[in-house]
């Protein structure tokens, strides 16, 4: 790629409208403090108000250059239908059009949770929330990519972790709801040895909402190509980024080593920025388009079964009929076409 690419290689965003989701700190914030800074109405998502409304008011501080008007907070929790129901319809009586989708808020747990819909807690809120949260959003983003010259961009943010965890040949079956409901193959015995006493979290789990959000880039942008959008779909995966969050994640005594490998959290967000808006996956969309990529916008593999056509097929089918027996089930609009 030549020089690194930074954050002075953003363009100029004006008048674009853009949605990051869990921005309220770390990569989530510092994406949208430099989408924002180039001129793009940013609206920031958060489960909770108050850290939603002091994540604005932190981002604001650190660049008056930045309009208030053009970085607005809604109240979004992935894990809920209801919410994401209610955030699509405050966009879409406030939008015309969505030119950059970040799906970017994630959730770890140290043990298994379930949402009321029956999924997992972390695949609910990485996965099938912006599953959701996509679908209900594609008129908006067909709309941007309908104008002359448009540039419009569905980023995903998924985790090396699905490659570190999971082995290669992980007896993973996308054919059976199994993977959104938290029920795992096995438990691998590298992991078992060695991960599993330095996390504290569930790290399996977490690596499968990960690799739920690689496969969901890719078939996507498959999705977007039978069509002919001239809309891009991509995951990454932001490199070991130091915040209170993921530095938590480990046992007392691997922190220290952590926080002296970690990348500062503006430098950590970078990769989703150059995801989203470098004029470089524009030009040369074959080059990206469905792809996972690595610090800073590095084309790399994901995980083996990302490349398995039967089984991401099946993953999509599964997740659209879990989805929309759950949504007709309560009352809710069935999934949008794709």
């Amino acid at each position: 790629m030549g020089k690194a690419w930074s954050a002075k290689d953003v363009p100029d965003l004006i008048g674009k409208v853009v949605v990051v989701t869990g921005a309220s700190s770390a990569i989530g914030l510092h994406t949208a403090k430099h989408l924002a800074r180039k001129g793009a109405k940013v609206y920031i998502t958060a489960r909770s108000s108050s850290t939603g409304s002091k994540a604005r008011q932190e981002i604001l501080k650190s660049s008056p250059q930045i309009k208030e008007e053009n970085l607005v907070f809604l109240a979004l929790d992935l894990g809920s239908v209801q919410s994401i129901s209610n955030f699509v319809d405050e966009i879409k009586a406030r939008e015309q059009k969505l030119d950059i989708l970040v799906n970017n808020a994630g959730l770890a747990t140290k043990d298994l949770e379930k949402n009321d819909a029956g999924w997992e807690l972390c695949m609910a809120v990485c996965y099938v929330g912006h599953f959701i949260l996509t679908n209900s959003l594609l008129p908006l983003l067909k709309t941007a990519a309908g104008a002359p010259g448009a540039d419009v961009r569905v980023v995903t943010v998924s985790s090396g972790a699905h490659s570190v965890f999971l082995p290669p040949d992980y007896a993973i079956d996308f054919h059976k709801p199994d993977f959104l409901q938290g029920k795992l193959p096995y438990e691998p015995l590298k992991y078992r040895l060695t991960m599993k006493n330095m996390l504290k979290i569930d790290g399996l789990r977490y690596a499968m909402a990960k690799l739920a959000c690689a496969v969901f880039a890719q078939e996507l942008q498959r999705h977007f190509d039978q069509q002919s959008l001239p809309i891009i779909s991509m995951s990454l995966d932001p490199g070991n980024v130091k915040s209170d969050n993921a530095v938590g994640i480990w046992s007392g005594l691997v922190q220290p080593l952590m926080r002296l490998t970690m990348l500062d959290q503006d430098t950590g967000s970078l990769t989703s920025v150059f995801a989203a808006v470098a004029p470089e996956v524009r030009s040369q969309p074959q080059k990206y388009k469905g792809k996972y990529i690595a610090p800073i916008g590095v084309v790399t593999p994901a995980h083996p079964i990302v490349k398995d056509p039967k089984q991401c097929s099946a993953f999509w089918d599964t997740t659209t009929r879990e989805v929309n027996r759950y949504l007709t089930e309560h009352g809710h609009k069935a999934l949008i076409p794709w």
